[in-house]
């Protein structure tokens, strides 16, 4: 896990390394630093699957199921944005880079995600981005994943 130090409202300083607690496994191809990148942390990283099926019940009260294989999964990651301590880019600014940077609609081709000795080839679908106190100068970010699992 990292650690956020501010020192004035909406500048951050993430703390990584030998003397924090814990670390975060969580990669994403193009994102600099794992968890961390310039003024834009990664706060959590969530997924779902569901099989894909169909169920047939008969008049003779036989059961039937037919297996289709996997539906395609969702996965969320999810951060937080400032300014980090001397510099005059906002984080969101670079999440907003990276989503048009990596979206399926700019590469057409799915992108690494790696998390708790889980990896994964995942289609960047979209985005939001959304100041959440203009005061403290904190925005939050979610990039929506869409994948086939393995």
């Amino acid at each position: 896990m990292a650690y956020i130090f501010a020192n004035a409202p909406g500048v951050m300083k993430v703390v990584n390394g030998p003397g924090v607690p814990g670390s975060l496994t969580f990669s994403m191809a193009g994102w600099t630093n794992g968890a961390s990148a310039q003024n834009a942390v990664i706060s959590g990283v969530s997924g779902s699957t569901q099989g894909n099926y169909q169920f047939l019940l008969t008049m003779a009260n036989w059961t039937y199921v037919y297996l289709f294989g996997e539906k395609m999964g969702d996965f969320t990651v999810s951060g937080i944005a400032g300014y980090e301590c001397g510099e005059l880019v906002h984080g969101l600014t670079y999440a907003m880079s990276y989503y048009n940077t990596y979206a399926i609609s700019t590469t057409g081709t799915p992108i690494g995600l790696s998390f708790g000795g889980f990896s994964t080839w995942a289609f960047l679908v979209g985005g939001t981005f959304q100041y959440m106190n203009p005061k403290s100068r904190l925005a939050r970010f979610q990039f929506k994943f869409k994948t086939i699992l393995q």
